[in-house]
């Protein structure tokens, strides 16, 4: 087996080893396994980069006890919900945004950290495109696209979003969806500016 020595940052070094300790494996073994793992992300077309933000998504979905089902599944049951029951249905995605979003701070204090962990979850999810524009000092313009594949789920996707929104200081007060698109314009509550 080759030795090699790689340079890296003091730093990047330190932070390596304690790791090594923290996993009672020796820097060798531990180098090994790391590199291993990102060799093989890497020759299938991945990146370090990646790995990092695969595990802040799943770091955050444990706690929030996520189920994945096919997208094209989850559109049907909301349709059947939706016909059956559409204000509760409605309710039911609002007071799900409101839950989670105690949760989203953890992970994201303000709407830019909010933005760039939604931006780390775009792989996992059947969004294609999270766009947050700041149009002046307090409001802003939400660009959706893959917010389902019918215009009842994409209702549906709409109401949990604005209450998200509310849930870091945000109202909402336009809006506009097709299907799978939601673009929608909040404003900083005057208490939060």
């Amino acid at each position: 087996m080759a030795r090699i020595n790689i340079s890296v940052d003091q730093s990047v070094f330190e932070e390596f080893s304690s790791q090594a300790d923290r996993g009672n494996k020796t820097l060798y073994a531990f180098a090994n396994e790391s590199l291993t793992a990102v060799a093989k992300i890497a020759a299938e077309g991945g990146s370090p980069t990646d790995l990092y933000k695969l595990w802040k998504v799943v770091t955050l979905l444990k706690q929030i006890d996520v189920i994945t089902l096919p997208s094209d599944f989850v559109d049907e049951l909301i349709l059947k919900l939706y016909n059956l029951d559409k204000a509760n249905l409605l309710r039911m995605f609002q007071d799900l945004g409101s839950e989670l979003v105690g949760v989203l701070k953890i992970a994201a204090e303000n709407l830019d950290e909010l933005e760039k962990l939604a931006k780390d979850f775009v792989p996992i999810l059947p969004l294609k495109q999270l766009k947050i524009e700041r149009l002046d000092d307090s409001t802003i313009e939400v660009a959706i696209v893959g917010a389902g594949k019918k215009i009842q789920s994409t209702e549906c996707s709409l109401e949990f979003l604005k209450s998200i929104l509310n849930g870091y200081g945000y109202t909402t007060t336009k809006s506009e969806l097709n299907i799978g698109t939601i673009r929608l314009w909040a404003s900083k509550r005057a208490s939060l500016r």
